[in-house]
């Protein structure tokens, strides 16, 4: 039998160690839970609060290592070997931070950095942003104007005081109301998909505008490209020139971009959705200009509150009750804390203003293949930002913590058993 001197030591030891036990938890479960809340309902914010450029990439992206602008370039060159060794066919990468290129790579030696490359549905955020500009000039009144206000020459088929409601907001949000059937149907002729049956009508414009009408404009949402159609002929409508030749002199004219070529759908309008084709290093510009709300060497291109409104989800709930990851032509992954602007087969413009970063992708992955670019820049991209694992190292140091507590609390449970048994 253990002494009454020996039964209080031992008492005092499984008294210290046990509050050592709950104050660790305490310092550690803090920052865990709301490393875990942020990760599970992050709060994502597109507000940029960053300074002047350096300079404006009119005549060329400026370059710089990735040191001097905080990144870790073993990082990136780390990303550089999975897509070789992967075989991703990623055709290029182009990464700015601060305004400067600091990592720009063409994997496969067709895609140059000259080749036009075709943007597929990136195009609806250029065209998006053409609304933006006609706004800017007062060309457009503003977001509320609606649809058919624009279109007086057409008579429309299936009139419905719906119909005649839908607004340009009701386009830019994919919410238009009109029957259309597109997202989870091929994108072949015959198989009943919307848009491959608007590009075998004698106009498309005439075709999406006979669509009738199967919920409330702003109450439901379905992709469309027959939204972005009619978004490329309003700018048409009220700059009266091509919506082409408009963004040749009010958007890309004024960043500095080289050759680009957009293509036309029947009736002779833009192929607004899918058709624009141009280079890696003018596709980060469009990012560029939003990271910078709008503004270009000291000229408002299109207004800050459009760049606001375009870059937040749209309260919408989806099907599992949360807002729709989609703005005005724009896609938005809270997680990554990004905007993007997202195409067939890997084409894709990602900003994150957090980190005052730009980054933008062209591949040409099949539509069954695996997509690599969100995991890579999660991977490689962010992690190479001097700084951005805190959190990361926070929670591991949380795990090794709680599992070190753990194995204490064994040993003291296990000295305790013995002391009762002595």
């Amino acid at each position: 039998m253990v002494s009454m001197r020996g039964s209080i030591t031992n008492l005092r030891e499984v008294t210290i160690t046990t509050l050592f036990i709950l104050l660790s938890i305490s310092l550690i479960f803090i920052p865990i839970s709301n490393y875990l809340a942020n990760d599970i309902n992050p709060e994502f914010s597109v507000t940029q609060e960053n300074s002047i450029p350096d300079y404006w990439p009119t005549d060329g992206w400026r370059y710089s290592t990735p040191e001097e602008q905080g990144l870790d370039n073993d990082t990136l060159n780390a990303m550089l070997d999975v897509i070789e060794e992967e075989d991703y066919p990623i055709h290029s990468v182009l990464v700015i931070r601060n305004g400067y290129a600091v990592f720009e790579v063409y994997p496969h030696e067709y895609y140059t950095a000259s080749h036009l490359k075709l943007l597929h549905s990136v195009s609806k955020s250029f065209t998006s942003t053409l609304i933006g500009i006609a706004i800017e000039q007062g060309l457009i009144g503003g977001v509320n104007e609606t649809v058919l206000s624009f279109f007086p020459e057409y008579v429309i088929a299936n009139p419905d005081s719906r119909k005649d409601n839908m607004t340009i907001e009701d386009l830019l949000t994919m919410t238009a109301g009109l029957e259309w059937y597109e997202q989870g149907v091929p994108y072949e002729y015959g198989s009943g998909n919307s848009q491959m049956e608007m590009m075998a009508s004698p106009d498309s414009v005439q075709y999406i505008l006979d669509r009738p009408m199967s919920h409330t404009p702003g109450e439901h949402w379905a992709y469309s490209a027959g939204a972005s159609i009619l978004l490329g002929a309003i700018v048409q409508q009220v700059a009266n020139q091509t919506t082409e030749e408009f963004a040749e002199e009010f958007l890309f004219e004024p960043l500095g971009f080289g050759s680009s070529d957009w293509l036309t759908v029947s009736g002779g309008w833009c192929n607004a959705p899918s058709g624009l084709r141009l280079t890696t290093r003018d596709i980060a510009k469009l990012g560029f200009l939003y990271l910078n709300n709008g503004t270009w060497n000291g000229t408002q291109i299109l207004p800050s509150v459009f760049v606001s409104n375009a870059t937040r989800p749209i309260e919408i709930q989806n099907l599992f009750g949360s807002v729709f990851d989609y703005g005005w032509h724009w896609w938005i992954r809270a997680d990554l804390g990004i905007y993007y602007a997202w195409g067939r087969h890997g084409q894709k413009i990602m900003v994150a203003p957090e980190h005052n970063l730009v980054v933008a992708f062209t591949a040409g992955i099949p539509d069954d293949g695996y997509d690599p670019e969100f995991d890579l820049f999660r991977d490689y991209i962010l992690p190479s930002i001097v700084g951005s694992s805190d959190d990361t190292i926070l929670f591991t140091l949380g795990i090794l913590s709680v599992s070190g507590i753990g194995v204490i609390a064994i040993i003291v449970l296990f000295r305790y058993k013995r002391m009762k048994m002595s």
